[in-house]
């Protein structure tokens, strides 16, 4: 996609603009002062891993958790080269560190939003950008912020991944496709669908980079702290992805998701209808992600798609994970752009998004974002193929 034309700020431009870093900042700093969840599992990640321990070791990581914090927290299930950059953080003392974490991660996400604009040219340069930066901030970064996540770290990976395509820089982007994987629930299936694309694209330098980078990763981590893997296939961790644990590692309070289960279960649909009807789904979303990885030839299509089919099925995700939708929802709205006659849908989807956030009151109810989306997708599909019916029939 070309990059639009830029114009001369006008003062509402540079208000709004103004008004966005403001906004945003505040955001950011009301999460740190009331929020404050996982950072605390990160610090005592790293702080194992600079005393020559396991993180993956929950006996070990909690006693750190409990020493940095004050309080239990979960399991620690991120790839080593993840926990290297942790080390370097974990050098500071833990308020110092969460200060740096917090101001880290709005910078990023600044830098995203930055690099989403070069990606996609929507909307212009001026007013309604820096409105749009604000509304993504508050529907998917402030919760990010709160928890203290790692989401805006891997919608920033999705956008350096998708700038090396568009310059072909074929070596770093298989570079960041690799790092991607640090968190692969979330980026696995996105990366996979990526790369059978590049295949089909006859482009294999990306994969071949991103292949070398991993396994030599994972050559260095197990020369680094050998065996480390052991603790990640004990009970604690598949344990933890569904309950609180204490400091024996014993369970407490369930978990709740932001998945197509959990989501189903909020209207009594469990047991043998929820796996029906998730079956269901899983089979629609492999049909309709060959469609595209077969006809698109756009890394961007695909990447969007990617992220949306991976939180529509993937059996763990929180609504803290949910920045990269960033992507799929100013692509979507790209799309409708190019139908000035159903602006109004586009207008509709993002008051749905918004909306959305007010639903319930716990994080199963965030679901509704993924429906939203994925009706989105379907409609403007619906719409295309209407529009082709015409051109045959005029």
């Amino acid at each position: 996609m070309n990059a639009i034309s830029e114009h001369p700020p006008s003062k509402l431009d540079f208000i709004a603009f103004s008004f966005f870093i403001i906004v945003s900042a505040a955001l950011a700093i009301i999460a740190y002062l009331f929020g404050g969840v996982d950072f605390g599992v990160y610090y005592a990640a790293g702080k194992v891993f600079l005393h020559g321990g396991n993180p993956y070791d929950f006996s070990q990581l909690v006693n750190e958790i409990i020493s940095s914090t004050g309080s239990t927290n979960n399991p620690y299930y991120y790839a080593p080269w993840f926990t290297w950059f942790l080390s370097v953080i974990a050098i500071f003392p833990y308020d110092v560190a969460r200060i740096l974490w917090a101001i880290l991660n709005y910078c990023l996400w600044v830098s995203a939003l930055f690099n989403l604009s070069k990606l996609i040219p929507w909307p212009a340069l001026g007013w309604q950008r820096w409105g749009m930066y604000l509304y993504l901030s508050f529907v998917f970064a402030w919760a990010t912020w709160g928890s203290e996540q790692v989401g805006i770290i891997v919608f920033l990976i999705i956008t350096f991944v998708l700038i090396s395509f568009q310059a072909q820089k074929w070596m770093f982007m298989g570079v960041w496709m690799a790092l991607l994987l640090f968190k692969p629930n979330i980026t696995s299936l996105p990366v996979l669908i990526l790369s059978l694309w590049l295949i089909l694209q006859g482009k294999w330098k990306p994969i071949v980079s991103m292949l070398c980078l991993f396994v030599f990763m994972i050559g260095a981590s197990l020369l680094i702290s050998p065996g480390w893997y052991f603790e990640i296939l004990q009970p604690d961790k598949i344990i933890g992805l569904s309950y609180t644990l204490n400091a024996a590692g014993e369970t407490q309070i369930e978990r709740y998701t932001t998945t197509l289960l959990d989501w189903l279960s909020i209207y009594q649909i469990e047991n043998g209808w929820a796996y029906s009807v998730y079956g269901v789904i899983v089979l629609v979303s492999i049909y309709y992600i060959w469609r595209i990885v077969y006809n698109s030839n756009s890394a961007i299509q695909v990447m969007s798609v990617g992220i949306l089919v991976t939180f529509a099925v993937v059996p763990y995700a929180l609504f803290y994970d949910y920045p990269s939708l960033a992507l799929t929802l100013f692509f979507i709205n790209f799309k409708f752009t190019q139908k000035p006659e159903f602006i109004w849908f586009q207008r509709l989807i993002n008051f749905l998004i918004f909306f959305s956030l007010f639903i319930g009151d716990d994080i199963r109810y965030r679901y509704w974002m993924i429906v939203v989306l994925v009706a989105a997708l379907l409609a403007d599909a619906f719409l295309k193929k209407i529009h082709f019916k015409k051109i045959i029939h005029a």
